[in-house]
């Protein structure tokens, strides 16, 4: 008896299985069903897992999905933010003029820095004061620290000739008495 089995065309979407599952009650009711695609991306799952690479992998394709969904969501954004809207009191009625959503956000982003950091005492200076001051500071210190490593850098060069040319001389002297 020879059995023959002849498959005229296979594609990724063909049905390969039927997936089956039991409810509470162990009756068996069908899920869905397999291609022939799900097996295959099953199989490549399997062995990308299985490699010593898989983070370094994962961490581009995750930088890719971010960028992507970025790309996707973007033209949402800028249409929001270009859109006209008004402003509103606490009943939901009108209260201005027609404005944007960016318009507002920088409306609120140049109070904020306008704020004093401390209402109570304004030696302080204001936000933007703070953060323009802790930039400065910062660039200070690199500074400093640069030009302290450099002149300690210099020392050592002229303290190691000195000492270089002391020793030799002393050793030269020691040799010659003998």
């Amino acid at each position: 008896m020879n059995i023959e089995i002849k498959v005229d065309d296979i594609t990724l979407s063909t049905v390969v299985a039927d997936v089956v599952a039991f409810d509470e009650d162990g009756d068996a009711y069908t899920e869905g069903s397999k291609t022939v695609a799900d097996l295959v991306a099953t199989q490549i799952v399997e062995r990308l897992v299985k490699d010593n690479q898989w983070p370094s992998l994962r961490e581009q394709v995750m930088e890719i999905r971010k960028e992507e969904i970025r790309a996707a969501v973007r033209p949402s954004i800028d249409e929001a933010l270009a859109r006209p809207i008004y402003k509103t009191n606490g009943y939901g009625e009108r209260t201005g003029q027609e404005t944007t959503l960016a318009e507002i956000i920088t409306d609120e982003a140049r109070k904020q820095l306008a704020e004093p950091v401390d209402r109570y005492r304004t030696e302080k200076g204001t936000v933007l004061q703070q953060a323009v001051r802790a930039e400065v500071k910062k660039a200070f210190e690199t500074e400093i620290a640069e030009a302290v490593q450099a002149a300690r850098d210099l020392v050592t060069q002229e303290l190691g000739a000195e000492l270089t040319e002391k020793v030799t001389a002393t050793v030269t002297a020691a040799l010659a008495k003998k």
